[in-house]
């Protein structure tokens, strides 16, 4: 059977539970509507998506994963093959933005050294409960050389641009990779090389 997508892209969400990762995940999967609800997820959950980017079609199979520290062993697995990762924090919780440094770290040590990386700013709609400014956001993200956005899932605040701009950044990565391949098919010996791939941890999520 035929494929019916040119790119197939394994993203996962990451960061602390409650900070609205599954609403994210949700309102992106079915953006025709967004409803409050509650969710603990005990392990793992991903939804499909298709999306069409410069006339490609990018199946996006996007993972949700625990938040909680003891859920980290569970999930250790699912950083293989993930190819962009979102970090996300509560702008009304600041442990779950000073715990962005230490997903950071699990990246690092357990996803692909390649993989490309978001920081999101979430429930951005809550201003009145704000302890996280948006300047602050936008330091850690320049500090770790990454994008930056804030999202609120409930007020339909850039999560469609979220995940479109990570997609295009993998796409373009590939392109290019494809093209150094090329270029180095036509002009002599190919050096292959394998990229350290790496484990995982966490998950966990609720909605707002």
């Amino acid at each position: 059977m035929a494929k019916t997508y040119d790119y197939l892209f394994k993203l996962l969400l990451i960061g602390d539970s409650g900070v609205g990762k599954t609403c994210l995940l949700f309102h992106h999967a079915f953006p025709t509507g967004f409803h409050v609800f509650l969710v603990f997820l005990a392990g793992i959950d991903f939804k499909i998506r298709t999306i069409e980017l410069d006339g490609k079609k990018i199946k996006l199979q996007i993972w949700d994963t625990a938040g909680q520290e003891r859920f980290r062993t569970i999930t250790t697995a699912y950083y293989r093959g993930a190819m962009g990762i979102m970090l996300v924090y509560d702008i009304t919780n600041e442990k779950s933005f000073d715990n962005i440094k230490n997903w950071i770290r699990n990246i690092e040590e357990h996803a692909s050294s390649d993989v490309e990386r978001m920081i999101l700013g979430n429930k951005c709609d809550m201003n009145d409960k704000r302890q996280v400014s948006k300047e602050r956001g936008e330091k850690l993200a320049i500090d770790y050389g990454i994008k930056f956005l804030e999202t609120s899932a409930k007020s339909s605040t850039n999560v469609e641009e979220a995940f479109f701009t990570l997609a295009r950044d993998i796409m373009t990565k590939l392109n290019r990779k494809m093209n150094d391949s090329n270029s180095a098919g036509a002009g002599g010996p190919v050096k292959i090389t394998e990229n350290r791939s790496k484990k995982t941890s966490f998950f966990r999520c609720s909605l707002l």
